[in-house]
């Protein structure tokens, strides 16, 4: 079979994949088809969290036998006995005779088990089909697997001038309708969207998807807040965090010093609070117990919109791995507020730069310039 042939049939399970967007967290999205005669006979994908694997899926989906057949998978099948078993084992027992993988496990302990287990029962084994858009589509999944933290990345629109708003604490849109469609895709991606105090106070935003795939959609959504100050306002109801139907996957998180009268109040009005055993001012320290804390919650990943004082705090820490940066082409002016107090600290190693009606999108990992 040739390498374009290859391609296609892998560009096809990526497809696949990525039907599982925003659902299959903390899992990887992963699809697999299988080829039998230069037939397609059978496709599936990893749909939700703790349901069938993509190569269960796709050999229950079979049109025929699929004893002889290939399949091309996204991500190696698992070897290990989990919820829905081993996908190796299901492999070995449909007779398929060859199994073509796009990017192999980032998981140390388990990299390169799966084709050598194959391989081992005669059936035969090639890795690095479309390797790298296989790697980069699970980028969430990779570091959390391997780091055992949650992932961070960052979002900002701001102006040609670097400015994220006209005028300090009041809300404003920087970019259009493109771009902010395309904030909701990410925000179904990410397991928890996050903002400062100040940032809610200000906009009072929803932090939901809305208008992708579905209906309006909710992970986690948390506010950072280091002193608790939230606990003195009389009127959190009426911020929407606090009060919509996804108000119970709404949490504060604040530093050691916060006061415990302000951890009643909050309590008071049924809002969850976590404590870090760090001040916001130990920012490295602050930070690794935020992910890390979130891993082990379940929470794979992070998706941080602002405001201006969270991202110097990131940025303090080296906190976030990836960037979205959203640029409008306008001049606000020295009246506005800058994205980053200090300037940035960090350049963008582009893996998707699209144009988004008359803004533009960078999206990439994270290089510390210092």
């Amino acid at each position: 079979m040739e390498k374009m042939d290859d391609d296609a049939y892998m560009q096809r399970a990526l497809e696949l994949a990525k039907k599982g967007w925003g659902n299959t967290a903390p899992n990887p999205m992963v699809g697999a088809v299988l080829v039998k005669g230069g037939r397609i006979i059978g496709e599936g994908f990893h749909e939700r969290d703790g349901a069938p694997h993509a190569e269960r899926a796709c050999l229950a989906n079979a049109t025929e036998d699929p004893k002889g057949a290939t399949m091309y998978v996204t991500l190696e099948p698992c070897s290990t006995h989990g919820r829905t078993g081993a996908c190796t084992d299901a492999i070995i027992g449909a007779k398929i005779a060859e199994v073509k993988i796009g990017a192999l496990d980032p998981n140390p302990a388990h990299a390169g088990r799966a084709p050598q287990i194959l391989r081992d029962r005669g059936i035969a084994c090639e890795t690095g089909i479309l390797e790298r858009e296989c790697e980069r589509l699970n980028f969430i999944f990779n570091y959390s697997i391997r780091e055992r933290k949650a992932l961070v990345a960052i979002k900002y629109a701001m102006s040609a001038d670097g400015k994220i708003a006209v005028i300090p604490g009041e809300q404003a849109s920087i970019t259009g309708d493109e771009a902010r469609a395309d904030v909701m895709k990410w925000r179904r991606l990410f397991s928890a969207i996050g903002v400062g105090s100040g940032t809610l106070l200000a906009d009072n935003p929803a932090l939901t998807s809305r208008g992708y795939i579905e209906k309006e959609h909710a992970g986690m959504r948390v506010i950072f807040d280091a002193s608790l100050r939230l606990a003195e306002c009389d009127n959190l109801k009426e911020y929407k965090v606090f009060s919509d139907e996804f108000s119970r996957s709404t949490r504060i998180i604040c530093d050691v010093l916060a006061q415990h009268s302000r951890f009643l109040k909050l309590a008071e009005q049924n809002i969850k609070v976590s404590q870090m055993h760090y001040e916001k001012a130990d920012a490295e320290d602050f930070w690794n117990e935020v992910k890390s804390r979130m891993f082990l919650a379940g929470i794979s990943s992070l998706y941080i919109e602002g405001g201006a004082e969270i991202f110097e705090s990131v940025c303090k820490a080296r906190a976030a791995e990836f960037a979205f940066e959203y640029v409008a082409p306008k001049i606000i002016g020295d009246g506005g507020l800058p994205a980053f107090k200090n300037g940035k600290n960090f350049s963008i190693e582009p893996w998707e730069e699209r144009r988004l009606g008359e803004d533009s999108l960078t999206f990439g990992k994270i290089a510390w310039t210092r």
